[in-house]
């Protein structure tokens, strides 16, 4: 028996399929961010909400298995078509995908990926369909070298990976294909207490990993604020700013919180800022159930003109966010070359504003969760070109002995997901450290 028949094999999963392609077509078609698309179909009362928990369960990650493994899936159907793929209607060409997902990536059984595709493909599409995959599971023996040839990731981003970094790009197209990425946890204390209580392991003394991500909600010690969602890479900036009890420090583009609570809980006295209403309102819910507080202002950090300076500062600058992947497959499917250069010019920015915020002799945090160039280490270098007060502060060994052989030559940190991945990978993420010199 393969794995999984006893959980889907069966009609019941119908739903979760209808579900699931809904979703995908309003995602890719769309450009549409998944967070965004699901919690609209997943709010209470709807369709997904009424389904038992093992087909919600198999929804969701029919979707992640889709998104994550999209760019191998079209080049192994294109390989059983007479024409493109891209020739079918939108809806089909999805049917199509979750069976394949199913069969490849899911082990569902091959009858009830292929009997449930037909069924949803109606009286139209369903002779179209029942080929197609029949041709596929007659194929099997040939699936296996049609991964090993195929792209993992879309050739806008494999060209840039390819580019900048050759000699990792196994690495992190792997990273990026964990099933089922685990989630990290920043504990206020006791990391290792909290580490048993939720069956996880310690990455730091702030830090403990989970790998049934299940259910967040529900776990121990989140009603009552002990501890709150963060990726490890995304927990690295605070550290390296060396917060001191009562230290004024400036959090930009803050929401949703995770490292104003960082400093928060290190006893640093913040200041958030953000220019996303709703992500403005999402910071102080999470810091009201973790029990903290900071000053908070609603402005875009290009508009912000307060009456002081800070001699710390973090700016968690918007990105093309290509370092994620492992959790959020979506974005090399909904962003492209246009999102990097629009948003390379407004890290500019933002650095140039942000700078006016730092007194002499303070220290900036710049830092993406992106694997581009564009978004970092060209970003730091164009801007010390440019403002001759700005130098490099650069990261030690001993302020990330884990990380250290990521920093690089000019000091700087540079996080690929597959660091890690023994215990399953963490965020792509850089990092750097400016002083301000007079």
């Amino acid at each position: 028996m393969k794995k999984n028949e006893k959980k889907f094999n069966n009609n019941s999963g119908l739903s979760a399929r209808k579900i699931a392609i809904d979703i995908l077509l309003e995602v890719i078609e769309g450009l549409a961010p998944l967070d965004d698309v699901f919690n609209k179909f997943t709010k209470h009362g709807s369709s997904f909400s009424k389904m038992q928990p093992e087909d919600r369960s198999f929804c969701r990650l029919l979707i992640s298995s889709t998104l994550r493994n999209l760019t191998e899936i079209d080049y192994i159907l294109n390989k059983f078509l007479k024409k493109s793929l891209n020739k079918s209607p939108s809806k089909v060409q999805m049917i199509l995908r979750i069976g394949i997902v199913q069969i490849i990536y899911l082990q569902t059984p091959d009858h009830a990926a292929t009997n449930t595709s037909v069924e949803l493909g109606g009286n139209k599409w369903k002779s179209l369909i029942n080929a197609i995959m029949r041709n596929v599971l007659r194929g099997s023996d040939k699936i296996k070298s049609y991964q090993n040839e195929s792209p993992k990731t879309p050739t806008w981003l494999n060209k840039r990976w390819e580019r900048d970094w050759g000699k990792n790009l196994i690495e992190i197209e792997n990273a990026h294909r964990v099933l089922n990425p685990p989630i990290d946890l920043c504990v206020k204390k006791e990391a290792p207490i909290w580490a048993d209580k939720l069956d996880g392991i310690c990455l730091s003394d702030k830090t403990i990993r989970l790998n049934d991500t299940s259910l967040i909600s529900e776990l121990e010690g989140f009603s009552s604020g002990d501890w709150w969602v963060q990726d490890y890479s995304s927990q690295i900036p605070v550290t390296l700013l060396n917060i001191r009890k009562d230290d004024e420090v400036l959090d930009l583009c803050a929401a949703p919180g995770g490292k104003t609570a960082q400093l928060i809980s290190l006893g640093a006295n913040v200041t958030s800022v953000d220019g996303n209403k709703n992500r403005i309102i999402r910071l102080k819910e999470n810091l009201t159930r973790l029990k903290f507080s900071s000053k908070i202002f609603h402005s875009d950090v290009r508009d912000f003109n307060p009456n002081q300076k800070w001699s710390k500062i973090i700016l968690d600058a918007p990105c093309s966010s290509t370092g994620t992947l492992r959790r959020h497959p979506d974005i090399m499917h909904i962003k492209g070359e246009s999102d990097i250069q629009s948003l390379a010019k407004l890290q500019s920015q933002l650095l140039l504003s942000t700078w006016k915020f730092l007194t002499n002799g303070g220290s900036l945090i710049y830092c993406t969760c992106s694997l581009e160039k564009e978004e970092g280490e060209n970003q730091i270098f164009k801007f010390i070109n440019e403002n001759k007060d700005a130098k490099i502060d650069k990261i030690k060994p001993k302020e990330v002995t884990e990380l250290k052989e990521l920093i690089t030559k000019e000091g700087l940190l540079r996080i690929f997901p597959s660091h890690l991945s023994g215990v399953g990978g963490m965020d792509g993420f850089f990092i750097a450290r400016l002083k301000k010199v007079s």
